[in-house]
């Protein structure tokens, strides 16, 4: 099960902090829905390596945060979109 929010609510920021504090590194991939192009993959050690990437993403793209730690990941990523 995923999480989706607008990037600039609470709920993001809180739900994108806890996955820094409880499972650091973070995987980031942005993705171009309906864009006909590949996902950019980034590695985050801590949410201020986060902030110039979604700075960067425009309008319609989806950026997905899941732990490097958890291969399984069950509980599913932290989904932002723009």
């Amino acid at each position: 099960m995923s999480t989706s929010f607008l990037p600039d609510t609470d709920a993001a920021r809180t739900a994108v902090a806890g996955l820094f504090a409880a499972k650091p590194p973070i995987l980031v991939e942005v993705r171009f829905p309906q864009m006909g192009t590949s996902p950019d993959w980034f590695l985050c050690e801590d949410a201020a390596d986060l902030e110039p990437i979604l700075d960067r993403v425009g309008p319609g793209a989806e950026v997905r945060l899941s732990s490097v730690w958890d291969l399984a990941d069950k509980a599913g990523p932290v989904v932002v979109c723009r």
